[in-house]
Parts: structure tokens; sequence; C-alpha cells
């Protein structure tokens, strides 16, 4: 059983890394954190943990980040992200989740493969119109109210149009205003909330601030092609993360 007051150095100390990646490129907190509160709650209920602490980051972020969003990016993808969450929760109640993690790896491995460039020679894969972009946020729905991962389709098709840094960051984070929220919703009504849950949030709620304004200033230093290459490897470590 989690132990509140003995809040562990080491989770602290990843929450803030995680916060730091994730507010520097738009993806990355599930990826680090999620591990290390699944270890230290021992329940499902971690999911909801990094759902919120997810949601705080975004909401941190959201005054820099909106000014930089891509509205024509952005608003196709919002309407994918509603209509793809109910659909990813009767996934969710339909599949196993072996099932939905094979399928989110696949997924996210050719997002990250897409991601790279290699089929730019490809004009069908790399084609940017607004249908393929409603496409992505109901692929990012469907993982969001499934294993609460809106992220990675939406950083991986704005990076494969070429999109600069700061369009992919703030429509990533800017989307997770409305994909988390609903997730949360959508997971309290199935699995409800465990009473460990608002407590650990709080508890770890100063350290993803601080990871968070970390991350702000890491993201101005970071060159273009350096954070392609993090988001590729990001994207690619949650499709391992999901088959592993």
């Amino acid at each position: 059983m989690f132990d509140l007051p003995e809040l562990s150095a080491l989770l602290v100390a990843v929450v803030i890394a995680a916060s730091a990646l994730q507010a520097a490129t738009g993806i990355g907190f599930g990826v680090i954190a999620g591990p290390a509160l699944i270890l230290a709650m021992g329940t499902a209920s971690a999911i909801q943990v990094s759902i919120l602490l997810s949601l705080l980051i975004a909401v941190l972020v959201s005054p820099s980040a909106l000014p930089k969003v891509n509205r024509s990016l952005l608003t196709p993808i919002l309407i994918g992200i509603c209509i793809g969450s109910p659909i990813g929760a009767v996934l969710f109640g339909l599949l196993s989740i072996g099932q939905l993690k094979m399928a989110a790896a696949v997924a996210v491995g050719f997002m990250a493969f897409l991601a790279t460039g290699l089929l730019e020679r490809f004009p069908i894969f790399t084609r940017d119109n607004g249908w393929r972009r409603g496409a992505v946020g109901g692929v990012s729905g469907i993982l969001n109210s499934t294993l609460a991962m809106p992220g990675p389709p939406i950083a991986a098709y704005a990076t494969a149009i070429r999109q600069n840094k700061d369009t992919v960051r703030a429509t990533t984070l800017t989307a997770f205003l409305i994909a988390y929220p609903i997730s949360f919703t959508l997971q309290w009504g199935v699995a409800g909330l465990s009473d460990t849950v608002m407590p650990l949030v709080l508890a770890l709620a100063l350290p993803t601030a601080g990871g968070t304004l970390l991350g702000l200033v890491l993201g101005r230093l970071l060159p273009e092609w350096t954070f392609r290459i993090v988001v590729i490897l990001l994207l690619a470590a949650s499709a391992v993360g999901l088959l592993l």
C-alpha cells in the first residue's frame, strides 16, 4: 500500500523530470512517470494520478502555449478527440487490456516511423488536410479513453507535416485541456476514484509545477533538430513500453 508520508525521493525526482520533458516537448509524462506511479501505488489508480498531473502541466503551460497554437490544425483534432474518446470507452469495455496495448503499440510505432520523415517520398503518408487531422484526433481520442495517452498521435502528425517545435508543443499541450478531463471522467465512471488519488496528486503538484517551469526553459533552448529527435525517441519509447 502506498504510504503518503513516506513519499519517495526517487518518485519526486522522476515526476520532476517527466514534467520537464512534457513541458518542453508536449509529450513524455506518461512514458516516464507512469511506471513509477504504478510501482508506488500498485493499482490502476496510478493512471488517474497521471491524468491529473498531466492536466496540471497543460494548465500551467497554456498561457504561453495558446498564442502559438495552429488553430486550423487544432480544431479538427479536438473534434476528432471528442468523437474518438467515446469509441475508446466502448473498446475499453470490449477488448482485453493486452489487445488494447498491442493495437496502441502498433499505432504509436507507425506514428514514430512517420515522424522520422523516412516516408516523405510517398505523399500519401505526409499529405495534410482537415480529414486527416480529424482522423488523428480520433486516434488520439481512442488512446485517450483507453490508455490515457492522447499525445503521441498529435505530436507524431504535427512533426510529420513539418510544423515547428513551438507549434507541435503548443498544439499537443492545448489538446490535453480537452482530452484529459474527458479521459478522467470516463475512468472515474468506469473504475471509480481511489482514496489515494487526490492526496498523491496534491503531494506531487509542487514537484510537477517545478518540473514544468524547468521544461519551459529547456524548451526554449532546444534546437529544432534536437526537438525532433527527442519527440521521435519518446514516441518509440511509448510503443516499446506498451509492448513490454
